[in-house]
């Protein structure tokens, strides 16, 4: 078993309220900015640096912001880069539906492959030859719509959402034999993924920074097609829920059940994976695809220090 390594090293640059006053026009709003810096080190990307700059805008009766933008922009020695800009708003066209963009671009020429299932091989040393290698660039734009249907407990509503995507993906199999081309899995040769989806969103979460009671759940489909101008027809499906409780010394509990399954003409891009930064941590990068998947996480989580009137904060998990 490969096991990840990752020191990640933040800086917090505060910009204080009096440094942007210039842009404040409204005395019932606030606009914020944060810059981090990002460094560290993982087994499988080499050194990675790069910078990550958010802004929130709060008004008056609009939590928990009225906007939210990040941009965020990293690189490795080993010749990855990716650039994303998120964009996140309470309002659409003057009306009360909340919104979210993406816009994703990564280049990799040592994204992973192992197989697809919980029986795939691996071993230390083909990963050292490259056997699991394959270079894939993509790029990513994504919208979603949610409306409040109606409240179902105290400061939490049952949204219904809306979401369209479009990505394209360029494979190459690096000029050799891996396990990519002895496979070759359905989108072998790349190409557009465009899905439409709905879904149901709960949240009586009391903060979607650092929440420290309530819970989030979401269920939903997406579909893609011919109709949609995807070059793959398939429909995925998922739920996830997630539940956070203060404990003694106000440890958070926090707990995550997501289950996901696709049918249809799936390319191995957008199967189900586990093994990442979202869950099952200790494993190489990407480790297990499928058509299914289960996962739950229980971590207990808590600040250990604050500095500048809690404007900065360092925690710990334990999971």
């Amino acid at each position: 078993m490969k096991v990840l390594i990752s020191i990640l090293f933040l800086t917090l640059l505060y910009i204080p309220d009096a440094a942007i006053s210039q842009v404040i026009t409204d005395n019932d709003s606030d606009t914020n900015y944060s810059i981090v810096p990002l460094a560290g080190y993982t087994t499988d990307s080499g050194f990675v640096g790069g910078i990550l700059i958010q802004r929130i805008e709060y008004r008056n009766n609009s939590g928990p912001f009225y906007s939210n933008t990040t941009l965020d922009v990293n690189g490795s020695t080993r010749g990855k880069w990716q650039a994303s800009l998120d964009h996140e708003r309470l309002s659409l066209f003057d009306a009360e539906i909340r919104n979210h963009s993406i816009l994703d671009f990564e280049l990799d020429p040592r994204s992973t492959f192992y197989g697809v299932g919980n029986e795939s091989a691996y071993s230390s040393e083909e990963f050292e030859e490259g056997i699991y290698f394959l270079k894939r660039n993509f790029g990513l734009l994504s919208f979603s719509a949610r409306k409040s249907l109606f409240e179902i407990v105290e400061n939490g509503n049952l949204d219904g959402l809306v979401r369209l995507s479009g990505s394209y993906n360029s494979i190459s199999d690096r000029g050799r034999d891996t396990q990519f081309v002895d496979e070759q899995p359905t989108g072998f040769d790349g190409g557009w993924v465009n899905k439409v989806g709905v879904g149901l969103l709960a949240d009586s979460r009391d903060s979607e920074f650092a929440p420290t009671n309530g819970g989030r759940f979401e269920i939903g489909v997406n579909t893609s097609g011919n109709l949609t101008g995807s070059n793959y027809s398939f429909s995925d499906y998922f739920l996830d829920f997630r539940t956070y409780t203060t404990t003694f010394w106000d440890v958070v509990i926090a707990q995550r059940l997501q289950l996901q399954h696709s049918v249809g003409d799936v390319p191995f891009w957008e199967l189900a994976i586990i093994g990442n930064q979202k869950g099952l941590r200790g494993y190489a990068l990407d480790r297990f695809r499928g058509d299914s998947s289960v996962l739950y996480m229980l971590e207990a989580r808590s600040w250990l220090f604050s500095y500048f009137e809690d404007e900065i904060k360092i925690g710990g998990h334990i999971f």
